[in-house]
Formats: structure tokens, sequence, C-alpha cells
């Protein structure tokens, strides 16, 4: 579990008294359930047929030429790699591309794994909701998560603590739906089998088990000065 686990559920337990907690606190204020999704980067190269279909930057430039199956699953994933390595994100609705989307080209020192709607993804961190849920930037608790071995160490972690970011939103989504950013198809499947797509899971907001920050989120060494007021 680790030091900085074993100090929370110390926490929970009342084994080290903070002041300001109690048990109606201890997952957060509760957002309700959420219908879980998710979502991945897809490559070109796994993607066979003739090139055909020109994606867009918002200029009318093409950016590539690619096939029908990868144009149309790069439409909805938002996050392609492609053969040459470059990274295209989905920028804007245009009108004069076949699926309706424009791309723009993804600085990778900046952003590895490409871009949400305003911020850089994370996998196995970075959720999606529709705009007017839950609030861009917010930090979510979702204990069905809580303690999942991860299938890669991409994020960083080996076991998932149920802390997730509002990152990103997604022109597919409505209500009260999170799609979570899984990295890679295979790691969908892999996650798929422990908490299943469409299942509903409860969120919470202002978790004593997450930091407030997503700055926090990303450097584990402040979390437990930040969550438990320690060093």
């Amino acid at each position: 579990m680790g030091l900085r686990r074993t100090l929370l559920v110390a926490v929970l337990a009342g084994l080290i008294g903070v002041p300001g907690i109690s048990d109606a606190q201890e997952l957060g204020n509760g957002a309700g359930e959420f219908k879980l999704t998710y979502y991945w980067i897809v490559f070109e190269k796994d993607f066979a047929g003739k090139p055909s279909v020109p994606l867009y930057d918002l200029k009318g430039k093409v950016l590539s030429v690619v096939s029908e199956s990868f144009a149309r699953q790069v439409s909805m994933e938002g996050t392609g790699i492609m053969r040459d390595g470059r990274i295209l994100n989905l920028s804007e609705e245009c009108m004069f591309a076949k699926y309706g989307w424009c791309f723009s080209e993804v600085n990778r020192s900046a952003a590895p794994f490409g871009y949400g709607s305003h911020a850089p993804l994370h996998p196995f961190r970075t959720i999606a909701v529709p705009d007017g849920q839950l609030g861009r930037g917010s930090v979510v608790y979702i204990p069905d998560f809580d303690g999942m071995p991860l299938p890669g160490d991409e994020g960083g972690f080996d076991f998932h603590d149920g802390c997730f970011v509002v990152e990103d939103t997604g022109w597919s989504l409505e209500g009260k739906h999170i799609d979570m950013f899984a990295l890679s198809e295979s790691y969908y499947r892999a996650l798929h089998a422990r908490v299943e797509e469409t299942e509903r899971v409860e969120v919470y907001l202002d978790s004593p088990l997450c930091p407030s920050s997503s700055k926090s989120l990303y450097n584990p060494e402040s979390w437990a000065q930040e969550v438990l007021g320690v060093r």
C-alpha cells in the first residue's frame, strides 16, 4: 500500500487525529453516480486501408492523409499517433473535414500523451466530463478505483488511489458521464475487466483522500504535506 496510503487510512480510521475530518467527510462531498467509459490514444500503424481521408488543421492545411478507419477512430478518441511519430489532437469542429473535426499537431515535449480540452492528458488520472459537470481542474475521488493494480507504469504509480482530475470534455458525453483516459486500447481492456465500462460509479469532490489540486496530485512528494499536514 505504501506509506502515503497507510497514513491516509490511519487518518480515516481515527488512529491519527486531523482536525475538521468527521465520519461524514471520509470520502468527500458526494457528486452522485456517473456512467463510466474509457478513451485512449489510437495509433495509425494499427489501422489497415488505403490513405484516402485528409486530416486538416483549422486553416485548411492537410496535416496527413489516413485510412477511413483511422480517421473515424481518431475523430472519436481525440488523439492519434501517426506513423511518422507526430501526435495529432482534435482541435475544433470544421465543416470541411469528413468527420467534422479539425486537428492540431502536439508538442510532444509539453504533452507527451496529447492534450485534453484544456490541459495535457495524464494516463489513469485524466477524466473527461460534459461541460457543466464537476468543474474544470477539479480533483475527484472514485472509490471503485482505489487500490486497483494498473496495467502499465506510464502514470508513475502501480496501484490506483482513486484520485482523478477533470482535464477534458467530450463531444459525445452527456449528463452524468465520466470518460477515463486509459492511454491505449490494451490498457482499456485491462481496466474494463476490473471496472466495467458503462458501470455507474460514485464520485466525490473535496475528498480528504486526494489533494485539492492537480499540481499536488502530480507531485507525490507534496501529497503528505497537503493532505496530512506532515513532512
